[in-house]
């Protein structure tokens, strides 16, 4: 079985193709003391996979306090339930996305493309507005508004040693007026991400960038890519 990768102090990649499952995005352990939160939770069917990822990373499910979604779709909220029945663990989305995970709706949450069922889960803390902050353990996690894959869509960042880690999932797209893109929000978002001059990248898909050169880098291809 391949071993999580360690990203920095206390932050490790738990899923992936490359980990769990082909259908699964890229999701992320953040460890602060005795406290865990996780960046979204694979497709489904990877579960148990994404369980001993945690423990290979060295750390306890038990701990989990919160899962916190980028966005609806499956390939990031898959687990969810799985999570909810068997741990205590809240989950974090944005307003702007919970009817679609809290109804499981198959179009929305792209699972009927991806040709999987979905279980409905209770969204347990709603954000709104374009910045919330969260804390776990010491570490203060900013969950920041992006719209534009998805009307709910949020990254989340952190500061930690010096650097600032930046959990962007699916910031790249695709867009589709079914699950509610909208390019000019998305084009706006990009820019504020930009605006964080992240030291480190955690994509969705895409992998780990190191260096605000190659995280700006990044961001810039793709906003090349969809023109004004």
């Amino acid at each position: 079985m391949a071993h999580p990768s360690q990203i920095g102090p206390g932050i490790f990649m738990v899923a992936g193709p490359d980990l769990t499952d082909p259908r699964d995005a890229l999701a992320y352990l953040i460890q602060d003391g005795k406290e865990l939160a996780l960046i979204d939770a694979g497709a489904g069917p990877s579960y148990s996979a994404i369980i001993d990822q945690i423990r290979l990373a060295g750390q306890a499910p038990d701990h989990l306090r919160m899962i916190i979604v980028t966005h609806a779709h499956i390939d990031h909220i898959g687990a969810l339930a799985d999570f909810v029945r068997d741990y205590s663990v809240s989950i974090v989305a944005h307003a702007e996305d919970c009817q679609a995970l809290e109804a499981a709706d198959p179009v929305l949450t792209v699972a009927k493309s991806y040709g999987l069922d979905l279980k409905p889960v209770e969204v347990t803390v709603k954000l709104e507005g374009r910045i919330n902050r969260l804390a776990l353990g010491q570490t203060e996690l900013t969950c920041l508004h992006t719209p534009g894959h998805t009307p709910g869509s949020m990254v989340v960042h952190l500061n930690r040693d010096g650097k600032r880690y930046l959990f962007g999932q699916d910031i790249h797209g695709p867009f589709d007026p079914s699950f509610g893109s909208d390019l000019k929000a998305w084009r706006a978002s990009m820019k504020t991400l930009l605006d964080l001059k992240a030291d480190v990248l955690c994509e969705g898909h895409f992998g780990v960038f190191y260096g605000t050169d190659k995280v700006a880098e990044f961001i810039h291809e793709f906003l090349d890519q969809y023109p004004a």
